[in-house]
């Protein structure tokens, strides 16, 4: 690139960034460049125009090539005062950061998405790992952190991309942004590449993997996958990653990936230092701490909940190590101590609430690993367990003028004092996987936790439905929710509430085109069926047959829309017969069958016109564009 084209760009896109280029001399230079190609091309030039284009938009890869393009045209390096002028310019501005890869970086876009992971609170140590994660990360690598549970690879992860993006503009390697996901939340590889698909504004169609494919295509961004051992398909995902950076965390190697970092539990001088900084004053006995230390096999996770239990009991460390000492811990080894110290002391900050606390956590554990509503907790534990489904969610509903139940706020409060919880907001997380899966696994939940759950989910997505694209909205934040507890009550054989519950949250994921979550719900809601004797099978199976033809696959489309025709036939169901013949009819017009899909429309709109239905309007519609 010539040098007064260097020197416009890199005054443009540093302003764009809010770098410090609002100092005087360099807008006085920059302002003198561009008042010396008025004067040599004219102020409606091509040259100029070109130049007033990019400052409406920095960072666009296009304008900046058509001024590459006007500049090389006017050759206007050739005249020594303007290159004079241009190097001005650049030495004004300063030196320009260089990356420490040797591949060339694009200008960042402004509309990129960045997607951060959480960062740890009390980030402590991992200098030297910080430093060559950091190295490493590069555009088209992936590069892979491993070790077990709780041994700080989210938190390091965490780290190192707020280090490359601590405001708001994109990392200068990574220009198109950073794209994040949780496996532990959602382990659907599907799933997260949709989420990709529509941030980058694109259809997850036909496929998600087709759609990110062409997405990712000659973009520069990172992808930061969290607990890709959950991945149902981690392979297929890396496939699409093109020239992006990918950064993963792990329990367990992947032979899609060759290169993985261990990471090594923390040396006691950082353990130390990581265990009072969540202690405080009650860790400062540096024998005990270090002891401490030691018999937890220098895991971060057990030292941050070593540290949160001091400050929220008011034990000193000393009198802390008494009890570890007495448990199994002291006659392990430090890899055995690294697996068991965290259940060890969730048991031990557990006896230490209320019964309350405990049946709380073990309902967040029926929960995704993400922010809820304390209301979901709220009325599962105060919905009293002999009540029918529909009962429940009308009860609900006259609760909405109550106050809510005291004790559990307060112990989900008290389960943030000790770590288990975090606060997010007005909403409340699982502080981690382990804890989250111990609470799962350990902790027995009320009886007809599920159903209450659910009951609780009905309730909220048929009020929020009501409200339209406002509602949607909101049950946006619950999404993860709603499908972990429809799995669950598959997995629990809770039918009834699977049915109402896949039936409440349909027309939401079908209005917000949550295309693979949709195929989901319709299938539970058609399993439903089917153990519930319930006759409405034909319309679980039309959904289906409508989702997939969104997606593009008509084929797969044409077999629900024959199941969900056979169906109304056998049940005498006209409007139903109708609306499976006018489906098959939209799907052989899309695989280009024009004969055949005529003849299902006019099967159609027979129906509708002898039942009087206004679908009819829609299939004449249909009819005469085929016609066209």
């Amino acid at each position: 690139m010539d040098t007064i084209t260097t020197a416009i760009i890199t005054t443009l896109t540093a302003r764009a960034a809010n770098a410090e280029v609002e100092q005087k001399p360099a807008l006085e230079a920059y302002e003198t460049l561009k008042s010396a190609l008025r004067r040599k091309y004219g102020p409606a030039s091509d040259v100029v125009e070109a130049v007033e284009m990019l400052e409406k938009q920095p960072t666009s890869t296009g304008r900046q090539t058509v001024l590459r393009e006007e500049m090389s045209s006017a050759k206007a390096e050739q005249d020594p005062a303007l290159r004079i002028l241009a190097e001005s310019l650049l030495e004004k501005l300063g030196p320009t950061p260089t990356p420490s890869a040797s591949r060339p970086t694009r200008p960042v876009s402004i509309s990129a998405p960045l997607q951060r992971p959480e960062r740890a609170e009390s980030f402590t140590g991992r200098a030297a790992e910080l430093a060559q994660l950091l190295a490493q990360l590069q555009p088209g690598r992936v590069v892979a952190l491993y070790g077990p549970a709780g041994i700080g690879k989210s938190a390091l992860a965490a780290a190192a991309v707020w280090k490359l993006a601590p405001g708001q503009m994109p990392p200068p390697l990574f220009p198109d942004g950073i794209f994040y996901h949780n496996f532990y939340n959602q382990p659907r590889v599907d799933i997260a590449l949709e989420h990709i698909a529509r941030t980058l504004g694109k259809p997850p169609t036909p496929t998600p993997y087709e759609a990110v494919q062409r997405a990712l295509a000659r973009r520069q961004a990172l992808l930061v996958l969290d607990g890709v051992e959950q991945a149902d398909d981690l392979a297929g995902l890396l496939e699409l990653r093109g020239e992006c950076g990918v950064l993963l965390t792990s329990r367990q190697r992947h032979e899609a990936v060759s290169e993985w970092q261990e990471l090594s539990p923390l040396p006691p001088s950082e353990g130390i230092a990581l265990l009072q900084a969540w202690g405080g004053w009650r860790a400062t006995d540096q024998a005990a701490t270090s002891r401490i230390c030691e018999l937890v096999g220098g895991l971060p996770l057990a030292l941050r909940l070593a540290g949160q239990y001091l400050a929220a009991y008011g034990e000193n460390a000393a009198e802390f190590l008494t009890w570890l000492e007495s448990t199994p811990l002291n006659s392990l080894t430090s890899d055995q101590r690294q697996q068991e110290s965290v259940s060890l002391l969730l048991e031990r900050s557990l006896s230490q609430v209320s019964e309350t606390a405990r049946q709380a956590l073990a309902v967040a554990g029926l929960l995704a690993l993400a922010p809820f509503d304390p209301a979901a907790i709220v009325k599962t534990l105060t919905i009293e367990p002999d009540q029918g489904m529909l009962a429940s969610v009308r009860k609900i509903f006259k609760q909405k003028s109550q106050e809510p139940a005291p004790d559990v706020h307060r112990a989900l409060a008290k389960l943030v004092e000790y770590g288990l919880l975090r606060q997010v907001g007005q909403r409340y997380k699982v502080s981690h996987s382990l804890i989250h899966s111990y609470a799962r696994q350990q902790l027995p939940a009320p009886a007809k936790s599920i159903r209450r759950l659910a009951a609780g989910y009905v309730a909220l997505a048929w009020e929020q439905s009501a409200l339209g694209r406002e509602g949607y909205a909101r049950l946006d934040a619950d999404r993860p929710h709603l499908l972990r507890v429809l799995t669950d009550c598959v997995e629990q054989e809770e039918w009834e509430a699977a049915y109402g519950l896949a039936a409440a949250i349909e027309e939401y994921l079908d209005r917000q085109e949550y295309l693979a979550e949709r195929v989901i719900a319709n299938e539970v809601g058609l399993m439903a069926a089917w153990q519930l004797g319930r006759p409405n099978e034909g319309d679980w199976l039309g959904n289906l047959g409508d989702t997939y033809r969104t997606m593009g696959h008509a084929k797969w489309a044409i077999e629900h829309f024959e199941q969900a025709l056979a169906t109304a036939r056998q049940n005498g169901d006209r409007h139903s017969e109708g609306n499976s013949l006018g489906n098959l009819g939209l799907a052989y017009r899309d695989l280009g069958q024009t004969e055949r899909a005529r003849q299902y429309l006019k099967q159609a709109l027979a129906i509708f016109e002898k039942v009087r239905s206004p679908s009819a309007d829609y299939v004449r519609q249909w009819l005469a564009e085929l016609e066209d």
